[in-house]
């Protein structure tokens, strides 16, 4: 599982699921995340963030749903 996270500048919400993800990931080496400014990459024509990708897949727009992330991390 590959986890991607579409930010931008200056954007609490981003910053608040980065902080999320970090704190949901601390113990979990085997699941990368990459943070994705879209001001600097356009592949995936993302222009609402936060935008959560899991394995290329869109999974979360805005802040995230503990319970169904964890439940996801799971499986």
């Amino acid at each position: 599982m590959t986890l991607t996270l579409f930010v931008t500048d200056n954007c609490k919400a981003c910053e608040r699921v980065k902080n999320q993800l970090s704190r949901l990931l601390a113990d979990r080496k085997d699941v990368p995340l990459h943070i994705e400014n879209i001001d600097r990459n356009k592949s995936k024509n993302v222009v609402i963030v936060p935008a959560l990708y899991v394995d290329d897949e869109l999974y979360f727009l805005g802040d995230i749903n503990e319970e169904k992330f964890l439940r996801r991390l799971s499986s």
